[in-house]
């Protein structure tokens, strides 16, 4: 299936790993052009080395970013346009959420996290809209989670950081669609990264079991049987962002093998 994604350019935020890392090597291999955008630079800078590798025809091209910084935003995006020429394609991927109950978060937290996601996802689209603007085939995709529909008290800060970026994908894609540029949301489930891991470690120490059966307890509800991986993530980004998708917009997108229990 011809995805017409040859030429293209992406921009893509937290790449340095994880999701955001498979997204860009899905769109790379597909003749994508990539801008990665991260603070670890020296982990961004293996990823741009592999993907030139691997896809000698596109360029990979490093911006060190963090989006908690806002005056260090638009410098970033007008960096990535000098050196590429453009962008077509957004994937706002940065941002996560603390693991904990309500009582047990300070401030201190919610306000560091909420300046990556939702509000540097927005400062992010902000500015680079003009850019897609110029685009024949805008994309922007935004990385959410199954927690902004399916709150949880255990993980109680991913329901409001993933239901704002909900909220704005929907309110982006009204407001841009007359620009031809499309604006969705992908939803992961529990995905096998540095993350899961971790989230894994501490339910295994909080029921004091072993890695292994903690594992085997968080995954017992995924009707599927496993948790997602970056790629399965990765598969439906580059859908979204391809010519195939053209009238696709306003959608949030559950890759969850199942396990959310809403409609």
């Amino acid at each position: 299936m011809d995805m017409n994604l040859k030429g293209r350019i992406a921009f893509v935020t937290g790449a340095s790993r994880g999701i955001g890392r498979a997204i860009a090597t899905a769109l790379a291999a597909e003749g994508v052009s990539i801008g990665l955008f991260g603070r670890d630079v020296p982990r961004c800078n293996a990823v741009a080395q592999e993907l030139r590798a691997r896809y000698p025809d596109i360029r990979a091209t490093v911006i060190e970013l963090d989006l908690s910084a806002p005056k260090a935003i638009k410098p970033a995006v007008e960096k990535a346009i000098t050196g590429l020429g453009g962008v077509d394609i957004l994937v706002n991927c940065a941002g996560g959420a603390y693991r904990g109950r309500l009582e047990e978060i300070p401030d201190e937290l919610w306000e560091s996290y909420f300046a990556i996601k939702p509000l540097g996802l927005i400062r992010m689209t902000r500015e680079a809209i003009p850019y897609l603007r110029k685009s024949s085939q805008g994309r922007v995709i935004n990385i959410s989670g199954t927690r902004g529909r399916e709150p949880h008290g255990v993980q109680v800060m991913s329901g409001p950081i993933n239901l704002g970026t909900l909220s704005i994908t929907k309110a982006m894609a009204n407001e841009f669609g007359k620009d031809g540029i499309t604006v969705n949301a992908i939803c992961p489930g529990s995905t096998d990264t540095g993350r899961w891991t971790e989230l894994v470690n501490i339910a295994a120490r909080e029921r004091g079991v072993s890695y292994e059966q903690a594992e085997k307890t968080l995954t017992a509800d995924v009707p599927m049987g496993r948790v997602v991986k970056p790629e399965d993530v990765a598969d439906l980004a580059v859908f979204l962002a391809s010519a195939r998708a053209g009238m696709i917009s306003g959608c949030a997108v559950n890759v969850d093998g199942g396990r959310t229990r809403g409609i």
